[in-house]
């Protein structure tokens, strides 16, 4: 039966007041309190009855009702003393009421203004209306309204519509019960609450899972993370197994670019955590003897999380959390969201991790070691490509095998290390001055090849020109600074036509051209020509 709800509820919101450090009072349609006011603030009262602030008060609270209805859930505001406060509305039955609660400072700056600029009213000279002022932290009070929406959500819902009042028609609730009854919506409302976090948190994780780039991914967990948990400042390492070192993968909130940061397991804050597979939940820097003192003084907040990321027994990493932003200290709360999600973090980062050193190996198949060119195998698939593009969009495309003139020569007169050194920067220059559509790779030994897609043949002959004149005109010295002399090239050019559609038709026109550039005395370029 409503009328019973409504009992019982009043009993409810005294322990909430009680329990919480707030105001509550229920509120009829006509805006009148239901019952008393619960554990209501002492400048409220004051407030209400002085003819200068009354209409003020009801501006504010007074409205509150239909402000309340209007929204459908739960408002917040400021009243005009400065006092935080909030109203739920909820049904009983046809009846629409609304829980008016909080009535509360969150700073002790709010509370000097409010004695600075109420210093008139009369029972602030005596003190009267200071006996019961509310302190609460941001936090906490937006918990209590959380608390109370939820309560009364969870009361009035689960009332049977049938149920028949207490015999004596004034039920009563033993304290002990209605504590049950508020630890039990308590822990539900978290439950739900957690669930819907670790829900959303899931769909984030699927939809991450897809990306293969590691720095985006790295980058969008450790920003999911952080908004959980509130953090202004974070960073994400990952264990190089090889080395025993973690390397900084990912940061947010940092002032400038971060420059590469490496620490040995069991070394530092980082270091120490994986290496002990414990968190280091700190709330003050300046107090806790586990912390180095170089650690105080390094970021504005005194409180962060250091939280290992492990793989069954395999270290994996950590993610480090500062600067919460609503001001609070990190406590066991937060601890256990990160032990329900960084299993999930560490499948993420390991399979991110094998696809990076997948992706490694295939780069070292497919790179020449010494110039860091691509290789005559993937200069083959790419050739492959652009061939069939051209056959497919009726494009043109150029080809050249590029010589070092009497390279032997370098190894014979200053040795193998400095002869590398030659063909290190001419790779190097060659590199530098094509387009970024174009392709530069070691062939074999002294040969490099070029490949241009969508050029024709008189435009090759130009780059080819460009590329010889850049390569002569180079200074070229040996590792102990000495010059190794003048270094030229030998240019053979071919290009795609209908009696050269394929790979090797291109590959063995350009070598016949840079045979004919040989024959004229090398250090020219030389464009192939059936007639010749």
């Amino acid at each position: 039966m409503p009328d019973n709800a409504l009992v019982v509820w009043l009993r409810l919101q005294r322990s909430l007041a009680e329990k919480n450090g707030v105001a509550l009072v229920t509120l009829s349609q006509d805006g009148a309190a239901i019952g008393r006011i619960e554990n209501d603030n002492s400048i409220c009262k004051a407030m209400r009855v002085a003819p200068d602030y009354a209409p003020l008060c009801q501006a504010d609270c007074g409205n509150a009702y239909d402000q309340a209805l209007a929204s459908g859930e739960r408002i917040e505001y400021t009243c005009h003393a400065g006092l935080h406060c909030f109203a739920t509305p909820v049904s009983i039955g046809k009846r629409q009421l609304v829980i008016l609660g909080g009535r509360a400072f969150i700073s002790t700056a709010e509370y000097t203004r409010f004695l600075r600029d109420y210093s008139d009213l009369p029972a602030v000279a005596t003190g009267e209306c200071l006996k019961n002022v509310k302190f609460l932290d941001a936090r906490d009070l937006k918990q209590a309204g959380e608390l109370v929406d939820s309560t009364a959500s969870y009361h009035f819902h689960s009332v049977p519509r049938n149920a028949a009042p207490a015999a004596t028609g004034n039920p009563q609730t033993s304290p002990e019960l209605l504590d049950a009854h508020l630890e039990i919506i308590r822990l539900t409302d978290q439950l739900e609450t957690r669930k819907r976090a670790i829900s959303q948190f899931y769909n984030f994780l699927r939809g991450v899972a897809a990306s293969l780039d590691s720095g985006k991914v790295y980058q969008s967990v450790l920003a999911k993370f952080s908004e959980m948990l509130k953090a202004e400042r974070s960073s994400l390492m990952i264990l190089n197994e090889e080395s025993n070192e973690l390397a900084l993968e990912a940061a947010l909130g940092a002032e400038h670019a971060l420059a590469p940061v490496r620490v040995k397991l069991g070394e530092g804050v980082a270091g120490s955590v994986l290496a002990s597979g414990l968190p280091l939940v700190v709330r003050d820097v300046e107090t806790d003897a586990r912390l180095p003192q170089t650690r105080a003084g390094r970021y504005r907040s005194k409180s962060f999380i250091s939280f290992p990321i492990t793989l069954g027994t395999r270290k994996v990493g950590v993610i480090n959390l500062t600067e919460r932003r609503d001001g609070l200290p990190y406590d066991n709360e937060d601890l256990s969201i990160l032990e329900l999600m960084s299993p999930h973090l560490a499948l993420i980062i390991d399979r991110t991790e094998w696809h990076r050193k997948a992706e490694a190996y295939q780069r070292m198949s497919l790179t020449d070691p010494l110039t860091g060119l691509p290789n005559r195998r993937y200069l083959s698939d790419r050739l492959f490509e652009e061939v069939e593009r051209s056959k497919r969009y009726d494009t043109p495309l150029s080809f050249m095998i590029i010589d070092v003139d009497h390279f032997k020569s370098y190894n014979d007169i200053y040795g193998h290390t400095n002869a590398d050194i030659v063909l290190i920067q001419t790779a190097h220059l060659l590199r530098s001055l094509i387009r970024a559509i174009d392709m530069s790779a070691r062939f074999a030994g002294d040969e490099f090849c070029i490949i241009l897609p969508e050029t024709e043949p008189e435009t090759a002959l130009q780059v080819a020109e460009r590329l010889r004149h850049a390569v002569s005109e180079t200074e070229y010295r040996a590792e102990n600074g000495e010059p190794m002399g003048r270094v030229t090239l030998s240019i053979g050019v071919s290009s795609f036509s209908p009696t050269r559609q394929s790979p090797l038709a291109i590959i063995e026109a350009a070598d016949r051209a840079l045979y004919q550039a040989k024959m004229r005395g090398r250090n020219c370029v030389a464009v192939y020509d059936a007639a010749e």
